[in-house]
């Protein structure tokens, strides 16, 4: 379930964003969890855990651009700004800012921002696997590729590589093909760490992957589409 956070003096954008949130995610089928607040200081007395923030840049008090500013020193909480005054807008660019809301709100554009927050927490997200010497806690974005071992397989990582007790295409069932393709029968790759896609694959640390003459265009296409989503 994900945490969503609205932060706005103004009652009536906090209730239009609430409305446009449950629409967007009664659609999607998705759980997930609204806390509203009144200002930047309300934010920071509950001290509650948020993954999404939606947050005013102008603010009585506390601004939008400060509060983001203290939070970006300690948490990791993903921000959407929203705005009534575009002027302001160049301050609140930083680490974990998805983008700018102007009032009234676009639903169109809200959804864009939303799509890209969930495809980026799915590929934050901690993957439980066994291996040898029991569970193992992995993030996703960390994992280069999974090679395989028989009915087994190895993952590789930004931490090394271990061996893991399920098999590629269990893996490939369980992770889902927006993120990772199987390029060739003994290799499953992770598309966001992937530097240059050809005729082989080159990755991000340096290693290479071979990839089925008739999976090319496939990992092409895959890959193209992983690169368009991640930059809208």
């Amino acid at each position: 379930m994900i945490r969503v956070g609205i932060c706005d003096d103004e009652k009536p954008c906090r209730e239009q964003m609430a409305n446009l949130l449950e629409q967007y995610f009664t659609k999607k089928g998705l759980q997930y969890e609204l806390l509203e607040y009144e200002s930047g200081m309300d934010f920071l007395d509950r001290g509650e855990g948020i993954d999404l923030l939606f947050l005013d840049i102008e603010m009585e008090g506390l601004s939008g651009i400060e509060l983001k500013d203290d939070l970006q020193a300690e948490e990791e909480i993903r921000i959407i700004f929203v705005t009534g005054h575009v002027e302001g807008m160049p301050e609140a660019f930083g680490k974990n800012v998805y983008g700018f809301l102007e009032k009234p709100l676009d639903a169109q554009k809200l959804e864009k921002y939303l799509g890209r927050v969930l495809e980026d927490m799915e590929e934050d997200r901690i993957l439980v696997l066994k291996g040898v010497r029991g569970e193992m806690a992995i993030r996703q974005k960390d994992i280069f590729y999974f090679v395989s071992e028989k009915k087994y397989s190895r993952v590789i990582g930004r931490k090394g590589e271990a061996f893991c007790d399920m098999g590629l295409q269990q893996l490939e069932e369980m992770l889902g093909q927006k993120s990772f393709f199987r390029c060739h029968k003994s290799y499953l790759v992770n598309l966001g760490n992937i530097s240059d896609a050809n005729q082989s694959i080159r990755l991000k640390n340096g290693e290479s992957i071979p990839v089925s003459r008739r999976k090319v265009k496939e990992l092409k296409d895959a890959y193209l589409k992983y690169i368009i989503r991640k930059a809208r």
